[in-house]
Formats: structure tokens, C-alpha cells, sequence
């Protein structure tokens, strides 16, 4: 035998060897795996992502268009369109605090919540005085409020419930409540998908509710709303105000955004009848910039929407729309000075240059100053009168 053959030989036998080895002794051995990311610790899946979160009760951003949150109630309405406010009775109350303590939703100074009857997934959205968006995917705000109780995003529930909360003092200002209707859905699902059988248990139009509470006050807004498969834009339901807290105040306190009966002026919308009054400052604009009227009294007192104040002090009123305030007094006031001023509380748009009418009513005479501001957060005098 030659040397190449023994080589070739040797070769053979030390394969087979090899291979005798791995079969006896492979068993023992831990099999590593190539570094790929699947076998990282912290590496996840995207379906594993997802099974994760909705088992945790997150939800993702479900929005399959832009949501409008600086567009939202900013026109001259005070309700949306179609939207009523209901009449507050026992009833109407308990079925909101009757969800509430079911769902162990928090409770607190200034609550909104929203209720409906079906299985549809509707989503309750406030926009706050500074344009924070509170929602399902913005749940607290920087200025404490929070969205404590989200249902349906599954359907989980045939009387339903959302709330948002400040268990805190909430910031003064105007607040915008608004409804989306995302999904229409039903607990069976496998009957939903039928389409005999569908358009029996499927119910697109949905009517809701909506409760607005404010320290010791309540409102109700009712309406209906529907899903459509392209752009389900929110609804603006409503506006509410508070006013400035007061050292000594326990409670916030609602600013009236909305006439009572027929007896109040056509005009503004206030907390007394207009028959009462015998001085007032009256403010109007056009354009969808947000003013402020306000009146400084001769002992300093400032009167304004953060300050509704009293019936000697004045009272402050919005209008039924935006571009209408008042100011009024049902008695005579403190003899002196007093001074007009407006305030640009915010710009919406290319125009930033808002040009307003100012009417002081004294007696039956009326005075009118005009002018126009332009800046974002300017604070402008416009005129004064005397009291004797």
C-alpha cells in the first residue's frame, strides 16, 4: 500500500470517528443558536407587540385621520350641531352615577363623562384652555386632567362609559368637549360578519350623552352620532367655562355659557334677566380670534371671564356665539372710574389684526368706542367712563 492510500484511509477513519463522537456524545451538548435577533432577550415581535398591549389594555393610536384638536368647537357655537342639553332629573343623574361606581371611575371637582347603549366604540375627547388634547392615546394632561375610564375599545360592554377627571383644582378658562364614533362592532362578531344577519344587530347611529360637572352645577348634552368609513371627524358637543378659584373657594365654578329661559337677552347670554339692567359694556368682533372683555372698577377690581363677579361688582356674560360679551349691572355702582379693556387671548388663522366695537349703555345712552388689535396675548385699553 502507498503512502497516498494510507493518507486517504487515515482521512476516512477520522471522519467516521468524528461522526461516531457527535452521535454518542451530541446529547450533551447545548446547541447554540446564530445571533440572529429573533433569540435577543429584547427583541419582540411586532405580533408579539401587539398581543402584549391588548392584553395590557393599551391602546394604540387608532386614528385613520388627523384629529382637528385646535378645530374643535372654536367657531361661535356654544352647543354643536344637533346637539340639545337634556333636562337634569333623578334619573338621568343616576344612570351616570350608576356606571360610574360600577366602573370604579375616579370622581372629582370637575368631571365630564360620556354614556351611550350599545356595543359601538365611541371616544370621549376635551380640549383644555392652554390646547391640550386629552383622549385614548393622551390620557393625562399637564394641567391635571385625565381620561380614567376607556370602554368599548373591545366590546366589552352594551351600557358603556368615559370619563374624564380633575381630582385638582382645574385652570380657568373655556373647555371643548367633543365625540368621536370610531367603531361600529357587536359582542358576536362571527353573527356581525353575516350580512343577513348584520343588519340586524349592527346599529351604526348611536345616541349618547354627555355630563359636564362643575363644583356644585351638572349639564347634560344629548345627541346622536354615526361612523363613517372615511374620516370619522370628531363631534363638538360643547363649550364650558370656569372661572378663576378665589382663596377660600372649595369648590371651581362655572362660568354660564348658555341662556336659561326666554326672558334673557336675545343678545347675551347671562345669570340675570336683561330687564334687570341698567349699566353695561358690551364687546363684538368678527372673526374666529378668541377676545376677552374685561372692566377695572375704581377700587382695581378687575371683572372678566376668569372673574364673573357679583351684582355690585358687575357680572360677566358670554354671548350665544363668539364674538359677543357683556358686562352688566343691575344696581348702581361705586361712583368713579372705570376702565375698558380687551385682551387678544388667542389668534386662529393668517389674521392676526381683530378689529372690535366696544358700547358702554348707561341710562338709556349708549357710547361706542372701536379699535383693533393684533398681537397674541395682547392687552389694549380701549376707553373708560365715570360713574357720579
Amino acid at each position: 500500500m502507498d503512502l497516498a492510500a494510507l493518507v486517504i484511509l487515515a482521512a476516512i477513519s477520522g471522519l467516521c470517528f468524528q461522526g461516531l463522537y457527535r452521535l454518542v456524545f451530541g446529547s450533551r451538548r447545548r446547541v447554540i443558536l446564530p445571533p440572529t435577533e429573533a433569540n435577543l432577550p429584547e427583541y419582540e415581535t411586532e405580533t408579539l407587540r401587539v398581543r402584549r398591549e391588548r392584553s395590557s389594555g393599551r391602546r394604540a393610536d387608532r386614528s385613520n385621520v388627523s384629529i382637528p384638536s385646535q378645530g374643535l368647537g372654536e367657531g361661535k357655537e356654544i352647543l354643536g350641531k344637533g346637539i340639545n342639553e337634556a333636562v337634569v332629573n333623578d334619573a338621568g343623574i343616576s344612570a351616570f352615577n350608576d356606571r360610574l361606581k360600577r366602573e370604579g371611575a375616579k370622581r372629582g371637582a370637575v368631571q365630564v363623562s360620556l354614556l351611550w347603549n350599545n356595543w359601538n366604540d365611541l371616544d370621549l375627547h376635551l380640549i383644555t384652555p392652554s390646547g391640550e388634547h386629552i383622549f385614548h392615546d393622551n390620557r393625562k394632561s399637564a394641567c391635571g386632567g385625565e381620561l380614567d375610564l376607556d370602554m368599548n375599545f373591545k366590546p366589552t360592554s352594551k351600557t358603556p362609559l368615559e370619563n374624564i377627571v380633575w381630582t385638582k383644582t382645574p385652570p380657568p378658562g373655556t373647555y371643548r368637549v367633543g365625540v368621536r364614533h370610531y367603531k361600529v362592532q357587536h359582542k358576536n362578531m362571527i353573527l356581525a360578519k353575516i350580512p343577513l344577519i348584520s343588519k340586524f344587530i349592527l346599529k351604526n347611529e348611536t345616541e349618547f350623552k354627555v355630563s359636564v360637572t362643575v363644583g356644585d352645577s351638572q349639564r347634560v348634552y344629548e345627541g346622536i352620532i354615526e361612523h363613517h368609513k372615511v374620516g370619522s371627524e370628531l363631534l363638538f358637543v360643547a363649550k364650558f367655562a370656569i372661572a378663576e378659584t378665589k382663596a377660600g373657594d372649595l369648590k371651581p365654578k362655572e362660568i354660564i355659557l348658555k341662556p336659561t329661559n326666554d326672558d334673557v337677552s336675545k343678545d347675551i347670554v347671562s345669570n340675570k334677566s336683561v330687564s334687570d339692567y341698567d349699566l353695561s359694556v358690551k364687546l363684538s368682533w368678527d372673526g374666529g380670534n378668541d377676545l376677552g372683555l374685561s372692566v377695572v372698577s375704581p377700587t382695581g377690581k378687575k371683572i372678566s371671564f376668569l372673574d364673573i363677579g357679583n351684582n355690585v361688582d358687575g357680572v360677566f356674560n358670554f354671548g350665544k356665539e363668539q364674538g359677543l360679551q357683556s358686562i352688566s349691572w343691575d344696581q348702581k355702582p361705586e361712583s368713579g372710574k372705570y376702565s375698558i379693556f380687551v385682551n387678544q387671548y388667542e389668534i386662529s388663522g393668517e389674521n392676526k389684526i381683530t378689529k372690535f366695537k366696544t358700547f358702554v349703555t348707561n341710562s338709556g345712552e349708549t357710547e361706542e368706542f372701536e379699535g383693533s388689535i393684533s398681537e397674541d396675548g395682547e392687552n389694549i385699553e380701549v376707553g373708560s367712563f365715570n360713574i357720579s
